[in-house]
């Protein structure tokens, strides 16, 4: 009778052990798996936040390209009323110019 106690008390501590060999292997196996899941996720967390980059930078591009053919447009204006009224004084003052180097030489 003692042999067979000792007998199963082996045999349970080979199914225990068993066991838990199985158990650290499917934890090990949980593991895994929750890290590629994990890397996946991550990888189509930063693919999708490249793609919103890029909308937005292009969004943004295009709003700055408005925004400087207004201004751009704005002061054209502005540089075009200066350069009419340069060009309607642009005679009187060649003729000053004129006078005075006529003047400097008719003196000297």
């Amino acid at each position: 009778m003692t042999i067979k106690l000792v007998e199963s008390i082996r045999e349970a501590e080979n199914q225990a052990n068993t066991t838990v060999r199985e158990a650290q292997q499917k934890a090990r196996q949980r593991l895994k798996d929750a890290e590629e899941q994990a890397a996946q996720m991550l990888k189509a967390a930063v693919a999708d936040a490249e793609v919103q980059a890029k909308e937005l930078l292009n969004r943004a591009e295009t709003e700055a390209r408005r925004e400087a053919a207004i201004f751009l447009e704005d002061h054209k204006k502005e540089i075009d009323r200066m350069a009419a009224r340069t060009r309607a004084r642009l005679p009187a003052v060649v003729a000053r110019i004129m006078e005075r180097v006529v003047n400097t030489h008719a003196d000297s």
